[in-house]
């Protein structure tokens, strides 16, 4: 097997576990009604934003490299529209916003667990969720502008009027989708890990209740703070190589790596969910479950139709009997 085509696998096994993973997500949290709760809501975006992520991004990394490009407007709108990428980077930037979103609340619940002081409720989940897109309609607006099938290199890229427009725009994109959201998200867990794990509290012995609510804290902020590592660690390298690319030239097999990083990330966050969360966990095996019964079901009716093979009809009965 050629370099080549193990990466197409690998990127076709990651997209494909994205698409089914994230889907797993929003179906169990909008089905179950004690699992609709503000912070599985932002989870639930978060799930749309990396499927949106890898559907925009398979015509770039996989059906760009089975057919010849065709140029000119045609090959212009194919780019902006499917095999750039663009699209893809729309539901990324999404992720890092609703990431932020999630640290927010997750201070809050942890830092004001007694009052409405930053409390996430459905009227703010109606902003931030809309405001997720905007903002990441926002910045991929001038990159899909740009978008153009390059004749030299047989491939969709960005083609900027002046390379300092180019640099400008790599590292506002840098800035404004990585390096703040990050910033953000280790000011805001340093503050509740710290509060949860770190800080004695002498003055009164915590119940068994209180002890089972911070059990709770605690199991829900490891699995935030897992998701929004992995997001900074694959997410921030794939954005430094972004902005790299435009002051300097770099192998094409990185590419390929932060790439990769990219989607794997948007992949592993249901299994993140599944290894933390108990309720989800059980929610999906159920699920499995129905489902192979009701596969079950439907070999079992085939097999006993075969078995009893084509009916007829008697053409000797009264008509309107038979039909009747």
């Amino acid at each position: 097997m050629s370099a080549e085509a193990a990466v197409t696998t690998v990127h076709c096994i990651l997209i494909i576990t994205n698409i089914i993973g994230n889907t797993l997500v929003c179906v169990i949290i909008t089905k179950n009604r004690e699992m609709r709760i503000s912070i599985n809501y932002l989870l639930v975006n978060l799930a749309v934003a990396d499927i949106t992520f890898a559907i925009f991004l398979a015509p770039k990394f996989i059906l760009s490299r089975t057919f010849t490009h065709p140029d000119g407007e045609a090959g212009k709108a194919l780019c902006r529209l499917l095999t750039g990428g663009t699209l893809g980077w729309f539901g990324g930037v999404s992720s890092a916003f609703t990431l932020v979103a999630v640290a927010v609340e997750r201070f809050y619940a942890v830092m004001h667990p007694h009052g409405n002081k930053g409390r996430l409720t459905k009227r703010k989940l109606k902003v931030i969720i809309p405001g997720s897109w905007i903002f990441s309609l926002m910045f991929t607006f001038p990159g899909f502008l740009v978008t153009n099938f390059d004749k030299r290199i047989q491939s969709c890229g960005e083609t900027f009027p002046g390379e300092w427009m180019a640099q400008a725009y790599s590292l506002i994109w840098l800035l404004a989708t990585t390096a703040l959201p990050l910033a953000l998200m280790v000011g805001l867990y340093s503050m509740v890990v710290y509060t949860l794990w770190f800080k004695r509290n002498d003055d009164n012995e915590p119940t068994h209740q209180q002890k089972g609510v911070m059990k709770v804290r605690k199991r829900v902020t490891l699995m935030v703070i897992t998701v929004s590592s992995i997001f900074g660690i694959s997410w921030g390298t794939s954005s430094v190589s972004y902005a790299l690319k435009h002051f300097t030239s770099h192998s094409s097999v990185y590419v390929v790596i932060t790439n990769t990083m990219a989607l794997f990330n948007s992949a592993v966050n249901p299994f993140v969910y599944a290894l933390f969360n108990q309720q989800f966990r059980e929610k999906v095996k159920r699920m499995m479950r129905c489902t192979f019964r009701f596969a079950s079901r439907i070999g079992a009716t085939r097999e006993t139709e075969n078995a009893e093979g084509p009916k007829t009809i008697n053409h000797t009965t009264n008509p309107k009997v038979a039909f009747s």
